[in-house]
Order: C-alpha cells, then structure tokens, then sequence
C-alpha cells in the first residue's frame, strides 16, 4: 500500500480538518471525522504510534485506584468504554485476570477492596468480562504458588482487559484511510497559515525522508500531539514564550522478562514496598512484564529510555511479592519508555496523583489543541474534539461544509477493520478464526492464535499469502509463534516504511525477542528491500539504525548509576497508567 506522504504535492483540494498527530487520539479523531463525511488529512511525524501509544502498559482498564480518589466519572467513562472497545476490535481487547494480593498491614483490607469492587463493577452496569471473587487461607496460596505467602491475608480476583496498544491505533487509521482520510506518516506539519480574517487557511508539511515542503488548505486543525504537545505548540506559534506548559509529562517504564523466569496465569497487580505506587507483573505473548514507573521528565520526548534506577526499581518492588523469583536488571530482555501526556495542574505535587482527565483548548482562528487523556478513553475524547471542531466550522467556515450532511459520531457501531465480517461476539469469535485459519491453512495452532488475535479478519490475506510460498509460513523465532509472512504485509497493508516500523511495532520483536531481532535482521531487510526498491545501501543503514534503536532500549545496562545504590523515592501510589 502507498502512503499517501509518498505521492503528494502542494494541492488545491481543501481540507475541512488537519489533524497533527498520529497517535491514538490523532488516529480516532481522523477515523471519527470521515465517518461524519468530513474531507480530512493527518499528519505524523514518525511512524504511526511510534510515541507513547505504543509504549504503554497495554490495558483497557476502568482505572480500579480511581475510585480511590473520588473520580467516579472518570472510572464510569472508562469502564464503558472498555466494553464498547471490546465490540469493536475483540481481536485487539480481551479479557485478563487479575490478582491483588492482600498482605498484613496493608493499606486497604480484603472487605474494603471487596465493596470497591462491587462499586467497580456496578458502574460498569456488570458488564465486566468475569464479576471479582475473594480467596482467603489455602485457595489464596494456591492461586498464584510463586507469590509470597508469609502475612498473605487473601487475593480478589477480578478481570479488566489488555490490548495492542499499536494495532488499535493503526486499525484507526486504516479505518480513516478506507472511509476517505488521507493519513501520512513521516510528515511533519512546520507551520499553520492564516487568511485576512485571522482564520487557518492552510498547513505547511515537510517530508521527513526528503525534506520537500508543500502546503494543504484546510478550515480548521486540531493538534494531537500527546507528549509532544507542547513543544507542537510553540513550534507551530499556539503558545506564547514563556506560557505555562499545558502538560506534565512522567515517565513510565516496563521490562520484559522470559515466561520461565515466572510461569503466571494471572497478571498481578501490586503496591511498590519502595513507594506504595500501584504496579503490574502481566503474562504477554510468551513472556512477561513489570510496570510501571512514574516520574517526572524534562528532556526532549524524541528520547525516552529506561535508566537504571528505574529497572532496579521495578525489579525490587516486584521481588517483594515473588521473593523465590529474583528478578534482576541482568535478567531483563527488552523495556520500554513512553511519555504520559497528563494535564499540568500546578497545585498536585505528586506525580502519580496527576489526574487522566483530558483538556480541549479552542481558539478564535480554529485550531484546537487536545492534551491529556488516556488510552481507554481514546474514542470518546475524539469525538468530543471532533464535535468542537465541527460546531466551530458550522459557525465561521458554513460555506465549506454548505450543503452536506455532517452526522452525528458514528465510531461506537462501527467496528474495526479486523473485527470486520465476524458474526460472533468477543472472543469465541476469533478463536473460531483460528481453528479455521489452522486448519486451513495446516498452521501450527498457536501460530494460527497468534495471526487471529493479531490480525482478527485480515488474517486470511496471510493465510493467502502462505499458501502461495509456504516459506513464508515459517516462523520467524523458534520460540515464538510470529512468521515470515507478516513482514511482507506488514509494508504492503500496515503502512511500514523502515525495519524500525517492521519489527518494533508490526512485529513486536524489538519487546519480546531474546535477541530483540538483531538476530533476523538480514532476513528482514531483504523482504522489505524486494517491496520497497532499496539498493544495499539503503539496507545497511535501515539496519544500522534498527541496532540503534535496540541499543536505546539496553541503555539502562550501561548507565553510570552505582548499581549497588538503594531505588530512590517514587511517586507515591494513586494510578495505573494506560
């Protein structure tokens, strides 16, 4: 598939709405935006979800510490949400079991947790995949044997759901593209231009790859930039010098570990002995991950990594709950850093206690600006954005949408492009996708698993494409279910451009591989040279840059920090991240 960034030029065509940003938010403002039948372009300066969408701790959750805090609309916004994700992409939301253990002299008991729980529940009108159970003595022990069991006073069992983080932003995107939306990735927006009367009139775009400029007409913009929000702002001339930032940013952090260094059935959530903040051990795709941190960051959001404070952190903290395990930084085989775009409110001291809430701040000459928010909630913050936008176009730009019909949003009956064509619900519906898949297309089960909770529907164009060259349908790691096939699709479908895209976030390798891909690296330049015209040296350099992008997630293992040091304080606990 082209990318439209690939083949434009400076056009008369005008745009009824530019969106910046194409990540979760940018990517469903576009998706929601053709739906109404709006003319609209996105632009993304990287690769699509390259920021923090993907980089987050991969669940559609109600957000259970909320309630914690009073903020019951926010837990009900985002336990509805859960279920409505749940029905558009069942393939890229599932339910997940989770575990609170409950020791002596915890801060809240087995009965105060259990009556949150019903409240959780209840606001989610029991629309919860599985309602909580409380265990106590011998069952608890039992349900998780690795767990620390001295002091151990109980474990409610309750489920929220865990996603693709990536792939939810790209199916928007495809989505947008196939209702009309032209989404280019590796294009950043320079500047907005603005006619006699003060209002946008244009965008200014630059290609990342060539540099070459052009300009789009358009009647109104909204910057969705997350964690780069600000520094958006100032560069495009929406903020004045010295203006408050709109954002506080913290930083989060998991790792990854091999599933043999802990066998888990359930995800376990627990509270850091170092600083009481709320934290995850999740089983994912043969493996598993600690997160997260949260702690204030400064510097540029084009580099986020982990350091070692934050791996010894997230190592002991979870040591205190699985004291058998030992998980050590040397152990880790991949992390992750993003950026949380969290809504700047000066009178809250501690990081976590930030709230998730979103902000959309409108201007006079139509560009509107949404910061904040969270993953789970994506879909609704688009279409508030969306219905800003287009109460501000009905007032001052009536004669550019003159004559046709803006709907209502229409993203809560539409489904995803890879829940397309399924006629059961949730999750029977794809793991009857992947016994047909399997024994169609004489896959080994879990590869089959794996291409229909990845792919859902889309699944069959790989089925196809290994049928014609079963070389294709070999695995890509003997220890992982990924094959061949998907590097191909991955450019002519997925939109990638570089083997950064391929193989960090189409084909995750980057997070779970024991080589994090190092080791296929020839293979896969070679695919996607044979797709993407690229001589050899052009591959050598997509290559060295992949061996960058790895070093960058190994930072922590060289960092200057005196290993031996105590974890210092972290923000005390109050929220998941999502």
């Amino acid at each position: 598939m082209t990318d439209p960034a690939r083949s434009v030029g400076d056009t008369a065509e005008r745009y009824d709405l530019v969106v910046i940003g194409g990540g979760i938010t940018g990517a469903g403002i576009a998706r929601d935006a053709a739906l109404r039948g709006l003319k609209v372009a996105l632009f993304e300066k990287g690769d699509f979800a390259s920021g923090t969408s993907s980089k987050s701790s991969k669940l559609i959750h109600g957000g259970l510490r909320y309630l914690e805090h009073g903020q019951i609309g926010l837990v009900f916004e985002s336990v509805s949400e859960r279920a409505v994700q749940r029905a558009l992409a069942p393939h890229l939301v599932r339910p997940l079991p989770f575990l609170v253990p409950v020791y002596k002299g915890a801060r809240h008991g087995l009965e105060t947790l259990n009556v949150g729980l019903w409240l959780y529940e209840l606001l989610a009108l029991f629309r919860a995949p599985k309602l909580h159970r409380t265990f106590r003595g011998a069952r608890a022990r039992d349900f998780e044997p690795a767990l620390r069991a001295q002091e151990l006073r109980g474990i409610i069992e309750y489920h929220d759901c865990m996603t693709d983080d990536f792939r939810l932003t790209l199916e928007n995107i495809l989505d947008a593209s196939a209702l009309g939306a032209d989404c280019h990735s590796y294009t950043a927006a320079c500047a907005i231009e603005r006619d006699a009367a003060g209002l946008v009139e244009r965008v200014r775009v630059r290609d990342v790859a060539t540099q070459r400029e052009w300009q789009v007409q358009t009647s109104a913009v909204i910057v969705a930039a997350g964690a780069w929000t600000d520094e958006t702002s100032r560069r495009l001339g929406l903020a004045d010098v010295g203006a408050r930032a709109l954002l506080r940013r913290t930083k989060g952090v998991h790792a990854v570990f091999t599933a043999d260094k802990l066998a888990l059935r359930h995800a376990v959530t627990m509270i850091s002995p170092i600083d009481g903040r709320v934290m995850f051990v999740i089983p994912w795709r043969d493996r598993l991950y600690i997160g997260t941190t949260d702690t204030d960051f400064a510097g540029s959001a084009d580099d986020v990594v982990a350091d070692a404070d934050d791996i010894r952190y997230l190592c002991e903290s979870a040591n205190y709950y699985f004291p058998e395990v030992g998980f050590r930084p040397e152990d880790v085989i991949a992390t992750w850093a993003g950026l949380r775009p969290l809504i700047n409110d000066q009178e809250v001291e501690d990081e976590s206690a930030v709230s998730r809430e979103h902000d959309i701040i409108g201007r006079d000459d139509g560009v509107f600006i949404i910061a904040g928010g969270k993953l789970t909630t994506y879909r609704l913050m688009a279409e508030e954005a969306v219905g800003r936008a287009v109460g501000w176009l009905k007032a001052h730009r009536g004669e550019a949408i003159a004559g046709r019909s803006v709907a209502a949003s229409q993203t809560k009956k539409r489904a995803l492009p890879g829940a397309a064509g399924l006629t059961e619900k949730a999750t029977s519906a794809i793991a009857k996708l992947a016994a047909e898949l399997s024994q169609q297309g004489g896959l080994d089960p879990d590869i089959a698993s794996h291409l229909a909770f990845t792919y859902g529907s889309r699944a069959e164009v790989l089925l196809a494409a290994i049928r014609d060259d079963r070389d294709l349908g070999a695995r890509m790691q003997d220890d992982l279910p990924y094959v061949w096939a998907e590097v191909p699709f991955a450019i002519e479908h997925d939109r990638a451009h570089t083997i950064d895209d391929v193989l960090s976030r189409r084909i995750p390798l980057l997070l779970i591989g024991r080589e994090q891909g190092l080791d296929i690296l020839d293979r896969t330049s070679e695919l996607a040279a044979a797709r993407l015209g690229w001589d050899e040296s052009r591959c050598e350099r997509e290559r060295d840059a992949y061996r960058r992008v790895v070093a960058d997630t190994r930072r922590f293992r060289t960092d200057d920090e005196v290993a031996d040091a105590p974890p210092p304080r972290r923000a005390s606990a109050s929220r998941e991240t999502s």
